[in-house]
C-alpha cells in the first residue's frame, strides 16, 4: 500500500493537550505506513529530537503570520490532515476544499456553560463555534459521554466509533507499587477553582494526619497559597510545576490520586497516576465510569462527602487500596499510545479508502 501523507496540524514542541497528542502521534504511528507532517514555535519549551518520517514546518516569528504559511504547507503536503486545534478555520477550509484533501478532527471537551462561553469567545459566536466542526470528512469524540452530551446540547455529530486518547505510560509505570497504607495524596493539575482545588482543601481539612501534594501552577495559585496558611494546614505541600521525571519520582510515594474536577473531557493524568500504581478519585461529572470502575481500578464519586468517604474506606481497609492500585496499572496499559495507535490507523486509512 501506498504510504499515507498525514499531517498533524499542531506544535509538537509544545505544552498542550493538542500538542502533546500530536507528538505521540509522530512517534507511534506505523512509519511504513505513513509519511508524517507536523509544525513547531520558534518558542517551543519542548527539545525534542528528530522523529524518523516525520517534516516538520518549524514557525518563525511573528507567529500570526507564519502559522498561515505552516498550515498551508501542511495542507498542500497531505493526503489528510488531522487538525485538533480549531486555528484558522476559514483559512484551513479554504485550503482543504481547493486541494480536495480529506481531513478529521478530534471533540476533546465537554461544551457545558464555562467552556461554552470560552469556544465562544475564542470563535467570535456560537454559530461559528458550531461551524467549525461541519468542515471535516470526519468528527470524533475521544469519549461516549462526550459525544452523547455535545449531540444533545449542540447538536455537534461525531462518529460512532470513539478515538480515545492514549498516554506515554512507560515513563510512570511502577509495576512494584503496593502501598500497605494510605499516606500520601496528591493533586496534579492547574490551580483553578473550576478544578476543584478548594474541595481538595476541605478533604485535607478532614484528615489532618493525611499529607497532600499540590503538583501544578495557575493564577489562583497565591489565594490558594494564602487559603492554606490562613487555615494552617500544614499537612499540605505546594510543588509548582514538575517535569514528566521529577513527577515520576514522586509518584512512587503517593498512595492516591484525588482529581476534583467536575468538567473534563479526559484527564489523561488519571491514566499517569495509574500506570505509577496510584489510583484516582474523581467525580463522576463527565463520565469517568466510561475508563475507572469504581472500587475496582479507581473510585468514582457523586459529592464532596462521598469523597471523603472513600478516603476514610482506604484508611480503615488498605488491602482494598493495593488491589485497586494493582488493577490501576493494568488499565492504564490498555491506553498506552502504543495500544491505542491501532485504532487511529485503522481509522485514517479508512478515511483515504472512502470514495469522495
Amino acid at each position: 500500500m501506498k504510504k499515507i501523507k498525514l499531517f498533524l496540524g499542531a506544535y509538537i514542541n509544545s505544552t498542550n493537550a493538542q500538542n502533546i497528542n500530536c507528538l505521540a502521534l509522530a512517534k507511534y504511528l506505523d512509519k511504513n505506513m505513513f509519511d508524517l507532517y507536523a509544525l513547531e514555535l520558534y518558542s517551543g519549551n519542548l527539545q525534542n529530537e528528530s522523529i524518523e518520517g516525520v517534516s516538520v514546518f518549524r514557525c518563525f516569528y511573528p507567529h500570526k503570520l507564519s502559522k498561515y504559511i505552516a498550515y498551508l504547507w501542511g495542507i498542500w503536503k497531505c493526503d489528510v490532515a488531522y487538525l485538533p486545534k480549531g486555528e484558522l478555520d476559514s483559512w484551513n477550509k479554504f485550503w482543504l476544499k481547493l486541494f480536495r484533501k480529506k481531513s478529521f478532527k478530534t471533540v476533546e471537551g465537554i461544551y457545558d456553560d464555562k467552556n461554552l462561553a470560552s469556544a465562544i469567545d475564542h470563535k467570535g459566536s456560537y454559530k461559528k463555534f458550531i461551524d467549525s466542526f461541519a468542515y471535516f470528512d470526519k468528527v470524533y469524540s475521544i469519549t461516549q459521554y462526550l459525544k452523547e452530551y455535545n449531540l444533545k446540547h449542540h447538536k455537534i455529530k461525531s462518529e460512532s466509533k470513539i478515538l480515545y486518547l492514549g498516554s506515554d505510560v512507560e515513563i510512570f509505570m511502577n509495576l512494584n507499587k503496593s502501598p500497605n497504607v494510605l499516606t500520601n495524596i496528591i493533586y496534579i493539575g492547574r490551580l483553578f477553582k473550576r478544578k476543584g482545588i478548594y474541595d481538595l482543601v476541605e478533604v485535607a481539612k478532614k484528615f489532618p494526619n493525611l499529607n497532600f501534594h499540590i503538583v501544578g501552577e495557575g493564577s489562583e495559585g497565591k489565594i490558594f497559597e494564602l487559603l492554606i496558611e490562613r487555615e494552617k494546614l500544614l499537612n499540605i505541600k505546594l510543588y509548582g510545576r514538575l517535569s514528566h521525571t521529577e513527577l515520576s519520582e514522586l509518584l512512587k510515594t503517593m498512595d492516591l490520586h484525588l482529581f476534583p474536577s467536575r468538567s473534563e473531557g479526559f484527564p489523561k493524568v488519571t491514566l499517569e497516576t495509574a500506570a505509577a500504581g496510584v489510583p484516582s478519585v474523581v467525580y463522576s461529572d463527565y463520565g469517568a465510569s466510561e475508563w475507572i470502575t469504581d472500587h475496582n481500578n479507581g473510585f468514582v464519586v457523586d459529592t464532596l462527602d462521598e469523597m471523603k468517604e472513600t478516603i476514610q474506606e482506604l484508611i480503615d481497609d488498605p488491602k482494598s487500596l493495593q488491589e485497586t492500585s494493582k488493577n490501576a496499572i493494568a488499565m492504564a496499559k490498555q491506553f498506552d499510545w502504543k495500544v491505542l495507535v491501532k485504532e487511529w490507523e485503522e481509522e485514517i486509512i479508512a478515511l483515504v479508502e472512502e470514495e469522495n
